[in-house]
């Protein structure tokens, strides 16, 4: 008898689970997620939402799922088998020990270790080396830069990765979570990590304590900046600072997997370009995706730039639609920005970097989209 009530007992765990999945699974069949439509009315001229957005609606908006790990949040409460499960079911990445390139560095042929982030040497391990430069800015993430001047068909590029991004797309966090989770600064960290039952020595909160770092620093003069953690606070920005009358524009084509190391040697071809208009390049938003748990975008309008776009042939044959940004001027960066050195330009002259497949970019359409 004690046996039969044990399997009947996990028979229940395992029938809660599955009524959980199908209540999410009902409630999306059953109408257009509310996130979606608060997107078209602040966005109406989009007229095809970008498949890394729809990919990343939140599979709990709306259920009392959510409500129930807002509570949590809300109150700063720590469970964490149902913070784990609200991971699983929200399609949230809560992996500690998640490895992501483009924030660790080789300390030799076997180990690889966390960055230090925006200087908090928050790292993995106590041995982990040190990196001169800590993750400070957004920039720190560019990797592949190149002169305007450069860009004519035929000619041959170098890309680290031919634009993939690393980081694994998530889900948004479902607008109730997003409103109650603590401000993503440094200050806040602690409870960052508990709400999402993360250890503090772990690759994952290294990476978190990068994205509370950035989120938290002053923009730049003219600059406005947002770390969106659902789809309703990424379209109220853009629509904030760009109007409702926009396009978005993102990198196509690129890998699904990091390139082989053969790959990563061989040179893109440019096959054709398009640069588009110096007015547009005025007022535009740029969204880098961060890791984080949950979906998680830098996003900033910048002006003074210039959007190109080109048909890149990767060596396999593939071609890679790339979109990329032009600075006009880059006197306001940092003398030790990575550009400066790998472009061998001086602080001030105008810069370019490819955006990875995972970034979007914000123009308006009421400006001509020519040279």
């Amino acid at each position: 008898m004690v046996r039969l009530a044990e399997v009947v007992g996990v028979l229940v765990g395992i029938l809660t689970c599955m009524s959980v999945h199908l209540d999410v699974v009902m409630v999306h069949s059953m109408r257009t997620p509310a996130s979606i439509s608060f997107w078209e009315k602040m966005l109406p001229s989009v007229q095809v939402i970008p498949e890394t957005i729809k990919t990343s609606v939140s599979p709990v908006e709306g259920t009392a799922t959510a409500d129930e790990f807002a509570a949590i949040v809300r109150d700063a409460m720590s469970f964490p088998a149902l913070s784990a499960k609200f991971c699983e079911v929200a399609g949230l990445v809560c992996d500690e020990d998640i490895v992501i390139h483009s924030y660790t560095i080789k300390t030799n042929a076997s180990t690889t270790v966390a960055l230090p982030m925006g200087g908090h040497n928050m790292m993995t391990h106590a041995s982990a080396a040190s990196r001169a430069m800590g993750i400070t800015t957004i920039n720190d993430f560019q990797l592949d830069f190149f002169l305007e001047e450069n860009l004519v068909e035929g000619a041959y590029m170098h890309l680290a990765d031919n634009l993939f991004d690393p980081i694994p797309l998530r889900a948004f966090l479902p607008s109730s979570v997003a409103k109650v989770l603590p401000a993503l600064t440094t200050a806040n960290l602690p409870k960052l990590l508990a709400a999402f039952a993360i250890g503090k020595n772990t690759r994952m909160a290294a990476m978190m304590a990068t994205a509370a770092y950035l989120c938290e620093s002053p923009a730049l003069p003219g600059e406005q900046r947002a770390c969106p953690t659902s789809v309703e606070e990424m379209a109220a920005f853009v629509a904030s600072e760009v109007g409702e009358k926009v396009e978005v524009l993102s990198t196509r084509g690129a890998p699904t997997s990091a390139p082989t190391t053969t790959e990563k040697k061989a040179p893109v071809k440019v096959l054709s370009y398009k640069k588009r208009s110096l007015g547009e390049g005025k007022n535009i938003v740029v969204c880098h995706n961060l890791m984080f748990p949950s979906q998680l975008y830098y996003c900033h309008h910048v002006t003074g730039t210039k959007v190109v776009q080109a048909s890149l042939g990767a060596s396999d044959g593939s071609v890679i639609h790339g979109v990329a940004i032009c600075h006009m001027d880059t006197t306001l960066w940092a003398s030790e920005h990575p550009a400066f050195s790998a472009l061998k330009i001086p602080r001030g002259a105008e810069a370019c970097h490819w955006n990875t497949q995972n970034d979007l970019i914000w123009i308006p359409t009421s400006i001509s989209a020519t040279i």
